[in-house]
């Protein structure tokens, strides 16, 4: 069975029946391809042919809510916008925030480990994960977790599941603890041709006793492909009561140097902040978008690093994680020899089939690598599940 278009997939609207099935394939020794709506094959490492794919999208039920006790317990096919509008009606919410939202099912999030600006605030989904079930390859159905917020009984073993690209196991079910939403949410953008005076202010930020939700740097090109001109910005969003929020606007106000312009920002411009990735690849499907880590004190040489290689650079400015758009196999490839030669990690995240077939596209350590590989064996031995899915390397 072709597994490149998501519609060839089978897609059972049981646990049971897709746990039966799975353990079927895996007993016929077929290579298996699971996802749920499969919006994400940009992502992680090269997908390869496969004899049948397992498609979670019509585990797409609501199975959990219990708004006074904020959690959630949703089937992994949900899609996050539908998750997103259920939480609405009751003025909560799951600040995940990740790319693809439009698309994006719960249990491939997890799997991709997909966030957004508000992990600042909110943290990841390993943060707001609380229970999950999933099904092996030797047709158990785990459950890990529960549906109470300070319940970890088994929760590690679920985490796992977490940024394993599928590799391991079917997450079928997911529980999470979801927030109220903010009674008001303010953005303001500080943008300056000179990254200098930008990185004074996001230090007096981080320094004061103000808590954004979320502060992102976009570079140049970065700001530009939002709308956003005159040189770099920062975005801040900020949210709380009302006289919260005005008081961190008069005081992010305060922090503006005289290099800085100060503008306010409206929900679009996050919105195309979150879909970076995605939307780098529709401009240049030939390209990559790179993860990269630095520290604090080295955000200033990650800026230059990319203004020499002429590329969009996102910035989580709160924990110093970066995304490089490379315009191009070549791009990336020369892009991965700058940044590890300077000493930053970076791994492709998404790219296009040349790329994710072509670079090397993650450098885990040795004794990382040696776990890695023996966990995939105690779920796996035979490697049939989502091959060469988690970033080429398992």
């Amino acid at each position: 069975m072709p597994a490149d278009v998501a519609g060839a997939a089978v897609a059972p609207s049981e646990i049971g029946e897709f746990r039966e099935g799975l353990a079927a394939a895996a007993a016929a020794g077929r290579a298996i391809e699971i996802g749920g709506a499969f919006s994400k094959r940009s992502m992680g490492g090269p997908t390869v042919p496969v004899d049948i794919a397992f498609s979670t999208r019509n585990l797409n039920r609501l199975r959990i809510y219990e708004p006074a006790d904020l959690t959630i317990s949703v089937g992994a096919g949900m899609r996050y916008k539908q998750l997103a509008e259920t939480l609405a009606a009751n003025n909560q919410f799951l600040p995940l925030d990740p790319p693809y939202g439009e698309e994006a099912t719960m249990g491939g999030i997890l799997a991709a480990n997909a966030g957004g600006p508000r992990r600042r605030r909110y943290g990841t989904a390993r943060d707001m994960l609380i229970g999950m079930e999933f099904a092996t390859l030797e047709g158990k159905l785990v459950k890990s977790g529960g549906m109470v917020v300070k319940n970890v009984t088994g929760l590690d073993m679920g985490k796992l599941m977490i940024g394993s690209f599928g590799t391991l196991a079917a997450v079928v079910t997911a529980n999470f603890k979801v927030f109220p939403r903010p009674e008001q949410t303010a953005s303001l953008a500080f943008i300056a041709a000179d990254a200098g005076a930008l990185l004074d202010v996001r230090r007096s930020i981080l320094q004061s006793v103000l808590q954004p939700v979320a502060i992102d740097w976009l570079n140049v090109r970065a700001a530009a492909g939002v709308g956003l001109v005159g040189g770099h910005a920062l975005l801040v969003e900020v949210s709380g009561s009302a006289a919260a929020v005005e008081r961190c606007r008069r005081e992010l106000a305060a922090l503006r140097s005289p290099a800085a312009a100060l503008e306010d920002l409206d929900d679009a411009v996050w919105a195309d902040v979150r879909e970076f990735a995605p939307r780098a690849l529709r401009i240049c499907p030939d390209g990559a978008v790179i993860r990269v880590t630095t520290t604090a004190d080295r955000i200033g040489e990650l800026l230059r690093v990319a203004e020499e290689l002429g590329a969009a650079l996102l910035l989580r400015a709160g924990n110093a994680v970066g995304y490089l758009a490379a315009d191009g196999l070549d791009a990336a490839r020369t892009a991965l020899q700058r940044l590890r030669g300077a000493g930053f990690p970076a791994t492709v995240e998404s790219g296009s089939a040349a790329v994710r077939n072509e670079l090397e596209l993650w450098r885990p350590l040795d004794a990382e690598l040696a776990v890695m590989r023996r966990i995939k064996n105690d779920f796996d031995p035979r490697n049939l599940l989502n091959r060469r899915r988690l970033f080429g390397v398992l």
